[in-house]
C-alpha cells in the first residue's frame, strides 16, 4: 500500500485517504494533489458522519451543512434555532439537542439520497401562511381512508 494522505481540505482533522489521489506536476502551478470523484468522497464521508453511534462536532456539523450547500440561517430554519445557535455549534462552543442532530442527520440523507421527505415536510410546518387558527377542521373518509378534507 502507498502512503496514506491526510485530508483535512474537507474542513475534518480525521479523515485518510489509502489510495484515489495522486501527485501532478502542472506547468507554471507547480506540484498539485489530484483526487478522483471528489464528490463522491465527500458523500463517502458524509453518510460515515451520518451513521455514527457518537455525537457529532461542530467541524462535522459544519461538512454536513456545506455539503448539503445550506447556509447557517437555513440550516436553522429547518432545525427550528437561530442563525447564532447554528454557528456556536460548528464553533463547539455548544452541543446541539439530540433531536435536532438527528434532523440535521435526516436533512443530510434527504438532500444526498432523496430518502425521505423531510425538508418538505419542515417547510410545510414553517409554512407562515397558512391559518393557525381556523376554528374547525373537516375530515372526509376516502377509499384511502381518513383525510384532512380540501
Amino acid at each position: 500500500m502507498s502512503q496514506m494522505l491526510k485530508y483535512e481540505d474537507c474542513g475534518l482533522e480525521n479523515i485518510w485517504l489509502a489510495n484515489g489521489f495522486r501527485y501532478e506536476d502542472l506547468e507554471g502551478v507547480g506540484r498539485c494533489l489530484e483526487i478522483d470523484d471528489i464528490d463522491g468522497l465527500h458523500r463517502a464521508i458524509g453518510h460515515g458522519l451520518v451513521n455514527y453511534k457518537k455525537r457529532l462536532t461542530g467541524a462535522e456539523i459544519r461538512f454536513l451543512r456545506v455539503e448539503m450547500g445550506m447556509s447557517q440561517k437555513r440550516l436553522a430554519d429547518y432545525l427550528g434555532v437561530d442563525e447564532q445557535t447554528v454557528s456556536l455549534w460548528e464553533r463547539s462552543k455548544r452541543r446541539p439537542a439530540i433531536a435536532a442532530e438527528r434532523m440535521l442527520r435526516l436533512l443530510y440523507l434527504e438532500r444526498m439520497d432523496g430518502t425521505t421527505k423531510v425538508a418538505e415536510l419542515i417547510a410545510q410546518w414553517n409554512d407562515t401562511d397558512r391559518q393557525e387558527d381556523e376554528l374547525c377542521r373537516v375530515f372526509e373518509d376516502t377509499e384511502h381512508g381518513w383525510r384532512l378534507a380540501a
